[in-house]
């Protein structure tokens, strides 16, 4: 219904007082309100009927019909019921902002009004409902055959005279109707990670764009989609709230089918990765592993990087963690497998990532890179939350795999004392004898460790001593006999006692700089990684 059909009624005899240029344009829907500014639910094309007590001073007129105004409504009904009269400053802001303005006389209720706009409103909308459920049809339809969604969403969107974009929250383009820059990409991400609330409406290049969220599981942003849109044609002078973009609206149920499938697959794909992490925690020989890597997509032969994670502060289940790491690493473009079997002698809540084809230095280099690139971005979701990743150096094919496996433990046990929400340490930035220990085979660690102490522990466990515990205290004193028996609370003669009962049952001299060497690996290849 145009608004001129319904000014015509004889039976509601409303009184044009401004906007008669306006009379032809169509009405969507009704809607009656008191409040000083409507916006937030305004869609635009409404007629809006008030009884004008939001006016309580001389700025409220003008307050108001800027508000609809804004939200490009068709025109304000109002109704003096409350104040005797239309008041005249409320005549001139409509006349001010083009607002077409009608009265509602105090004898013609406004039910009466919204009934004699409710037939051709509700056809419209059922009109609109009827090719809404149609293109949703052809889109479940379109995707049962094995098209997928970066296909289907720039049809979708001209159809709906809109361009849209959908990102992960590290920036990385999922689908779109065209090539969205880098800088307005990252803008984006971080304007949706901090939004107090969704959906909602920003500027990025001097465009409005709506902003909503696809979720997932975990139903967290920083594991969530954004789906952003902006108008196909040059934007009108004013336009309405995200709130009531219907475009944005509908495009979010066509995108949750995609987001949906996409959980499905990552289900499946977690099942995979979890069977690398039991096997490279010792459940398998060589050949189960890479059978493993394998099915994850992984070339066995090929070079690899190995990260370890760990997400604290957030009161948030595991499979955040994972998501987390996992869409971190999508934005390097490589292939992974991320799993929360902790690494050997990690905390409990180490996720381990091995991410395959980036065997030289400068792709291992340009992995760290993008990495950090992306958990930087997600950092502003983080809250009051912290990531610490450490970063293996790369090493070719699957047996290298527990060496580097060591590498990035170790590494992020550096990257846990560091500041910040997110700190990354690859472990060619750490110089230690860890990093070399790492590379060494395990089982040649255990036979070197068992050769020069199980004697000790031995002697421990049958006589009730802490031989094992003196040795430590006496090379972490630099082998200072006064210094290390205080540390102790014991008289140098039982100290010098003690270290003469190691130096038998060993057969090594602490006298000797090689044989302390010796000693202290020993007694650092049975530390935890995380301690």
């Amino acid at each position: 219904m145009l608004l001129r059909d319904a000014l015509a009624l004889p039976a509601l005899r409303l009184t044009l007082l401004t906007g008669g240029d306006g009379l032809d344009r169509p009405v969507t829907q009704v809607f009656v309100t008191d409040l000083p500014d409507p916006r937030r639910y305004l869609c635009g094309g409404e007629v809006v009927l008030t009884g004008l007590m939001w006016r309580r001073g001389a700025t409220d007129a003008e307050n108001f019909v800027r508000a609809c105004a804004t939200a490009r409504v068709t025109a304000i009904g109002a109704g003096h019921a409350a104040l005797g009269r239309v008041p005249a400053d409320l005549v001139e802001a409509c006349r001010r902002h083009g607002v077409t303005l009608f009265e509602v006389p105090v004898e013609v209720s406004f039910r009466e009004v919204i009934e004699a706009f409710a037939p051709s409103v509700w056809k419209q909308r059922a009109n609109g409902l009827a090719t809404m459920l149609g293109r949703q049809r052809g889109v479940v339809a379109a995707m049962a055959a094995g098209a997928r969604l970066p296909d289907l969403l720039p049809a979708i969107a001209a159809d709906l005279g809109v361009r849209c974009w959908l990102l992960a929250p590290t920036g990385r383009l999922i689908a779109g109707t065209a090539p969205l820059p880098a800088p307005a990409a990252r803008q984006l991400c971080t304007a949706f990670l901090t939004a107090t609330r969704l959906p909602f409406t920003t500027r990025v290049d001097g465009m409005r764009v709506s902003v909503a969220a696809i979720t997932g599981s975990p139903e967290h942003r920083m594991a969530s989609w954004l789906l952003a849109c902006a108008p196909a044609g040059p934007e009108p002078p004013a336009v309405p709230t995200a709130g009531g973009d219907d475009a944005l609206a509908e495009l979010v149920d066509v995108v949750a089918l995609e987001r949906t499938q996409a959980d499905e697959a990552e289900r499946v794909e977690q099942r995979l990765a979890d069977q690398v992490g039991r096997a490279l925690a010792g459940d398998g020989d060589e050949a189960d592993l890479r059978a493993r890597l394998r099915a994850c997509g992984l070339t066995p032969d090929r070079g690899f990087v190995a990260l370890a994670a760990t997400l604290t502060g957030l009161r948030t289940p595991p499979a955040l963690a994972l998501a987390v790491l996992r869409e971190a690493i999508r934005a390097t473009g490589l292939p992974a497998a991320v799993t929360a079997a902790p690494p050997d002698g990690a905390p409990d809540a180490t996720l381990l990532a091995v991410v395959g084809d980036a065997a030289s230095g400068p792709a291992a280099a340009s992995v760290a890179g993008a990495f950090r690139d992306a958990l930087d971005l997600l950092a502003a979701g983080l809250g009051v939350g912290r990531l610490s990743v450490g970063i293996s150096t790369p090493g070719r094919a699957a047996t290298a795999l527990p060496g580097l496996v060591q590498e990035a433990t170790h590494a992020l046990r550096a990257a846990a004392a560091r500041p910040g929400p997110v700190a990354v340490v690859r472990s060619d930035e750490v110089a230690s004898h860890l990093m070399l220990l790492a590379g060494v085979p395990a089982d040649t660690q255990r036979a070197f460790r068992s050769r020069l102490l199980d004697p000790l522990t031995g002697y421990d466990r049958q006589h009730g001593t802490d031989l094992v515990h003196t040795l430590n205290a006496f090379l972490s004193a630099n082998g200072a006999w006064r210094r290390c028996a205080e540390s102790l609370h014991v008289h140098v003669n039982t100290l010098r006692y003690r270290i003469g009962q190691i130096e038998r049952l060993t057969g090594r001299d602490l006298d000797r700089f090689a044989d302390r060497v010796d000693l202290f690996l020993a007694l650092r290849l049975g530390e935890p990684s995380g301690s």
